[in-house]
């Protein structure tokens, strides 16, 4: 991935702050710190990999550090001391060459998964519609109409804004609402947390996820939108073969009652 460096540079100090978004003035309750604990190392998973990748040493030192600060933060919030050591190591190894990174940051979101009450999922059926018109207002200005990150702003900013249509990554849908929540590292992408609610983030991401792809032609039995919230398309390929996501995203039913379903 290539970057130019000047503008990088410059757009540092914003994007450090909406990083930190992750970590600065918690909600209440552990659960919102959980939250936040994860959404970091999933981040980290990913942009640490990417500032490796950087040609300019003094630019990708400079994304490192960040990365580095924001896993501080974010270990100030993890009450259980094995955990937290756990980010605190990542944190350490952050700041060198460390190509298991990634993957260990992933093993370590399980284990905060199995360790805290996190909610994954969404609490009511998201409104595709609802989401195309949301997705609109708040989104479309910087990854344009079709969420390939074609827009007017995408020549002023450095990086610019990603392909949220087709994502590099396989994200499932909590992983997306994730970003969506806390903002991105080293970019523009701020944190909707306050802006928009908790199910307008939900109706927003079964969007982008059901726009993908295109329409259904041979309808499969239905999952509970609980369900498909933790499934990449890939899982979903998988399981029920090349192109079912095409339905599984669009036709879905509502989520099990709270005590029925994942966290």
């Amino acid at each position: 991935m290539s970057y130019r460096t000047g503008r990088l540079l410059r757009c540092t100090e914003m994007s450090l702050v909406l990083a930190l978004c992750l970590a600065a003035a918690p909600a209440p309750g552990q659960g919102a710190n959980w939250s936040r604990v994860v959404a970091a190392l999933q981040l980290v998973a990913e942009e640490y990999s990417e500032a490796l990748e950087l040609h300019d040493r003094d630019a990708a030192r400079r994304r490192q550090l960040e990365l580095a600060e924001l896993l501080e933060r974010v270990a100030a919030l993890v009450p259980a001391p094995d955990i937290r050591a756990g980010v605190e190591s990542i944190r350490t190894r952050s700041l060198g060459v460390d190509y298991k990174l990634g993957g260990d940051c992933r093993a370590l979101v399980q284990q905060v998964l199995e360790h805290a009450p996190i909610r994954r999922t969404p609490h009511a059926k998201p409104d595709l519609a609802k989401g195309k018109k949301l997705y609109a207002d708040a989104c479309a200005a910087c990854h344009g109409a079709d969420a390939t990150g074609d827009s007017s702003l995408t020549a002023t900013m450095d990086p610019p804004p990603g392909n949220i249509l087709h994502p590099v990554y396989n994200w499932s849908p909590y992983e997306m609402f994730n970003r969506v929540t806390y903002g991105g590292a080293q970019t523009a992408m701020p944190s909707f947390e306050n802006a928009v609610s908790e199910m307008e983030r939900w109706d927003i991401v079964f969007y982008l996820f059901a726009e993908r792809w295109p329409p259904c032609e041979k309808p499969l039995s239905p999952l509970r939108a609980d369900e498909l919230a933790l499934l990449g398309d890939f899982e979903l390929g998988n399981r029920f073969g090349y192109g079912a996501a095409s339905c599984l995203r669009r036709e879905f039913l509502p989520p099990a009652p709270p005590d029925d379903r994942k966290r």
